[in-house]
């Protein structure tokens, strides 16, 4: 079959294409050497966990693998330096790419692509569309716009003027690690959009490592701030979105998004956003807050429903332009340190725990050798009890050199941070460094620990055995009236105790006076 001139063209077009993204790494494109990192990373740190990790700890040095490939994406593509991240997160098909191009006002990413060959792309404001990409061989790749669509959609697939099909598609979305597009339709000075591949299975037998839920995860977990896209088609927020936001650091601020909300009559969306939010608060999930979308906003005929989604809109820009006016923090440190110190907090553990054995096996020992025991009755607690030493041994020994590659780690990383103008903190100060958020239980427990103090749970104990059977209710603004209100009729029910008798957020009684009014009743 004879090529007419045009197909040829195109051809030609994707071999010149191919031979660019494919093309091997000539010399150190990077501004430092990154092998000692790279040397702890791959190596040091798996040799030396390798014997007894905790059992998150796969998760644990994915996620540490992630940060640091954005550590160095930021040295390769120095334009995100400075930038705060806003990842975009959420299944396959749920409309993260065309929020994007509805947010730039044109066309910049391709939407419905396929899953294998989806490439995570960062979006940065500059004077001109620039495409940049880094292959699987550290190569920088210069590229054109088109060329995106070109890979997303299949690579090298084309027809013929009789629409008969020339050559099959080729994915290549496994070649590419990142892709960094840079355009004046941008219109956010320090934040950096990230689009992530969708982090469920699709329904595909082209799924591939690229689309894997650890490497979506990673990186979501390595920005500043998540947007979360939820189809409006699915009437609720789906269990498998339930258990992966579970997996993502609760201090990343994440604004729920119901995308493609024309699909759905304004009553409907209304009662799906209720929904979501009573699941996220049920579930303990933290979030900014839940807004509608759609990329079809001109097509939407119901008028009520149009000023809905324009006004929910118009909520989404006015959170993302208060994320572009913080001031950028750098949080590689503080995610570097998550794998240590959970590491860290698993050893510790681990040799109390050896230790508390090694107390009750000696206690077993001194007790029977007083009471004239047969030594051979002895001889398995000694033995029991050297393993238990040699256990407590290895523990010392692996948070020992953990501790080392930790400092090793940090001062190579801060060498390479002043080079280049990321912030990072001295090696000295990384023990300082404390997570931004914590349980306030646990620090309530801290702190009582610390100064010794003891509460009496005489009234919480009470209270838990008076409602024991009692079926909670859950309501839209906890803490509010209607949660007061809900109190205070199952109070009066369960107590049989008018409403004078109680005072919610009220100083009028005290605990004592509550308990003995408690035990009356």
């Amino acid at each position: 079959m004879a090529y007419d001139e045009e197909v040829y063209e195109k051809l030609m077009a994707n071999f010149t294409l191919l031979c660019n993204i494919i093309r091997q790494n000539n010399g150190n494109q990077l501004k430092v050497d990154l092998s000692k990192i790279e040397e702890i990373i791959n190596k040091k740190i798996p040799d030396t966990l390798k014997k007894n990790a905790p059992e998150d700890f796969y998760e644990l040095y994915t996620d540490f693998k992630s940060e640091y490939e954005k550590f160095r994406d930021f040295i390769l593509y120095d334009k995100l330096i400075g930038k705060n991240i806003v990842a975009l997160g959420g299944g396959f098909s749920s409309g993260k790419s065309s929020f994007l191009n509805a947010l730039m006002g044109k066309s910049v990413l391709p939407a419905d692509i396929d899953p294998s060959t989806s490439v995570p792309t960062y979006i940065v404001k500059g004077e001109k569309h620039e495409v940049m990409g880094i292959n699987v061989f550290d190569a920088k790749v210069s590229m054109q716009p088109r060329d995106i669509k070109k890979i997303a959609h299949g690579f090298g697939e084309l027809e013929d003027e009789e629409d008969e099909k020339v050559t099959d598609a080729v994915t290549l979305g496994h070649v590419l690690e990142n892709i960094f597009f840079s355009t004046p339709l941008h219109k956010y000075d320090n934040i950096a959009f990230l689009d992530t591949p969708g982090y469920s299975k699709p329904d595909s037998e082209k799924y591939s490592a690229k689309t894997d839920e650890q490497i979506a995860r990673g990186q979501l977990n390595s920005s500043n701030y998540i947007l979360w896209f939820v189809q409006a088609d699915a009437g609720t927020i789906t269990e498998e979105d339930i258990k992966f936001i579970k997996t993502l650091r609760e201090d990343i601020p994440k604004l729920i998004i119901v995308n493609k909300a024309d699909k759905k009559n304004l009553k409907d969306l209304k009662s799906i956003m209720e929904k979501i939010k009573a699941t996220l608060d049920l579930r303990g999930i933290r979030y900014v807050d839940v807004f509608a979308f759609t990329s079809k906003l001109e097509q939407v005929e119901d008028v009520k429903l149009q000023k809905f989604i324009e006004n929910d809109t118009e909520k989404i820009k006015k959170q993302i332009v208060q994320w572009n006016n913080h001031i950028y923090e750098s949080n590689f440190a503080r995610n570097f340190k998550v794998l240590f110190v959970r590491c860290k907090e698993f050893y510790e553990d681990e040799i109390d725990e050896e230790g508390r054995k090694l107390t009750r096996l000696n206690t077993s020992i001194t007790k029977l050798s007083a009471e004239d025991i047969d030594s051979e009755i002895l001889e398995p607690l000694q033995l029991m009890v050297k393993d238990a030493q040699k256990n407590v041994n290895e523990l010392k020994d692996i948070s020992k050199k953990l501790k080392e590659l930790q400092d090793e780690f940090f001062t190579e990383i801060k060498f390479i941070s002043d080079i280049v103008g990321i912030a990072m903190p001295e090696p000295s100060e990384i023990d300082l460094l404390t997570d931004k958020v914590k349980n306030p239980l646990q620090l309530l427990e801290e702190y009582k620990k610390a100064k010794g103090i003891r509460t009496d749970s005489s009234i919480t104990d009470m209270l838990c055995n008076m409602f024991e059977g009692v079926k909670p209710v859950i309501n839209k603004k906890a803490g509010g009236s209607e949660y007061a209100k809900e109190l205070a009729d199952v109070m009066m029910e369960v107590c049989d105790i008018t409403p004078e008798q109680i005072h919610i957020n009220d100083v009028y009684k005290n605990s004592k006076e509550y308990a003995e009014l408690m035990k009356q009743n």
